[in-house]
């Protein structure tokens, strides 16, 4: 009698064909004697087993049904078939329960729920175009080619507006596969190919939409229209002049709304440093690295000062442990629901977006921050540090070159005068 590695008792070991990896046995410590079949597959696949019952108590029935099995098993060793089967539609319901597991609101923690409701809406688009029950172990190396236009003929859902749209599935596609499939079930050692996309420059230096100057002074308008209207509860008014406040301060300061949404009153400090005047306008917000998407903390020096003033008069959540901007009911925060139907109410009370194919949402108000700053001729490397980004990311996605607009900028008159390239010329070159 022996142990097994689980600890289950085996009885009457038996191998088929002399093979080490392969054997029948009896279970000890089980009224059931039916013969179990045993297979370690050590060709390839390491770390796979096959256990199943023989439904059998003849000891030569079992080996029969054994040596039939470990010649069908060797078959598919031989023609590189797998040795189990896994479908699109399992591969991917695995794939989203292990995500799902490890959703968290802490910065790189696992997943938020908004990127898992979005990984459950690619798995969706992989299952239709695959098919929910096509092994994937059938799959052919060239299983996406068509991908691109089958997503273009408005399968899958909308037709996405931009190529970026489609590369960013088919990556979530090769995750899927790779993790699943190729790592975790080893039922394929490689993924199908994923075709390239080549994104267009215009996509790859993608600007997120801000408010222009025109724009702005309707959402500021719409926003006070807004937050004045008169509604049947209490708390909904109050609710409005708070998240009110919340997009004045995004607006001033760049804060991600992540990070906004969980800003307490002991996060926001006076600068000593500050003129008594400056004091009146400015203040310095500290975001700790729990509450920030780069998972570090960092300060943000904004004029946010008159706002915050105003949302002392109105929030009965003042002390330092308190959230800035949080349910008057019990000082917890606004749900996601409550944000949603606050933005969604705004841009359309202001129809910004009809019929302009422009398209708004919280992180505008920080692009707004950003293009006004540096229009106003906020040194980069400074910006970038208030906002907790890089100059790179600023330049790609903020910074919008007019040198209409620069040529004081690019020749003041303080600056030491150098020979110009006319000069140069006159006097280097010697006339012919």
């Amino acid at each position: 009698m022996t142990k097994s590695e689980d600890g289950t008792l085996v009885l009457n070991k038996t191998k088929i064909f002399n093979a080490e990896n392969c054997y029948i046995y009896q279970r000890g410590g089980t009224k059931s004697k039916y013969w179990q079949f045993y297979y370690w597959d050590s060709e390839g696949r390491e770390g796979f087993r096959i256990r199943r019952s023989l439904r059998t108590k003849d000891f030569l029935t079992a080996q029969s049904l054994a040596q039939k099995e470990y010649i069908n098993i060797k078959a598919k060793i031989q023609n590189e078939e797998s040795l189990q089967t896994l479908t699109v539609g399992e591969m991917a319901r695995i794939f989203l329960a292990k995500k799902k597991s490890t959703i968290s609101s802490a910065p790189h923690a696992g997943v938020t729920p908004e990127t898992y409701r979005v990984l459950k809406n690619k798995c969706r688009k992989l299952i239709d175009y695959l098919g929910e029950n096509t092994r994937v172990d059938h799959l052919k190396r060239n299983a996406f080619e068509g991908y691109e236009q089958w997503r273009r003929d408005g399968h899958g859902g909308k037709i996405p507006k931009t190529k970026t749209t489609i590369k960013a599935e088919l990556s979530t596609f090769k995750s899927v596969i790779q993790n699943i499939a190729v790592k975790d079930k080893r039922v394929i050692s490689n993924s199908p190919d994923i075709p390239e996309i080549k994104v267009p420059r215009t996509e790859a230096r993608h600007r997120r939409n801000h408010f222009r100057d025109d724009e702005l002074k309707i959402l500021l308008r719409t926003i006070h229209e807004w937050k004045e209207e008169d509604v049947i509860r209490k708390t909904a008014g109050l609710h409005r002049k708070i998240i009110a406040c919340a997009i004045e301060l995004m607006l001033n300061s760049g804060i991600r709304v992540g990070a906004a949404k969980k800003i307490r009153w002991r996060d926001i400090r006076i600068n000593s440093r500050d003129s008594r005047e400056q004091q009146r306008l400015y203040r310095i917000i500290t975001v700790p690295p729990e509450n920030n998407k780069t998972g570090k903390e960092y300060e943000c020096n904004c004029e946010v000062a008159l706002v915050l003033n105003r949302l002392r008069t109105v929030s009965s959540f003042t002390k330092s442990s308190d959230l800035l901007f949080c349910n008057q009911k019990d000082g917890k925060s606004f749900s996601s629901r409550i944000w949603a139907d606050a933005w969604n109410q705004i841009i359309a009370k202001s129809k910004l977006e009809n019929d302009t194919g422009r398209k708004f949402s919280y992180y505008s108000l920080r692009h707004t921050y950003a293009t006004i700053s540096l229009a106003n001729k906020v040194p980069l490397q400074l910006l970038a540090s208030n906002m907790d980004t890089s100059t790179k990311y600023i330049q790609d996605h903020y910074y919008h070159h007019e040198p209409e607009g620069l040529t004081a900028e690019l020749n003041p008159i303080k600056r030491t005068r150098k020979l110009t390239g006319g000069e140069m010329y006159s006097t280097y070159v010697t006339p012919q």
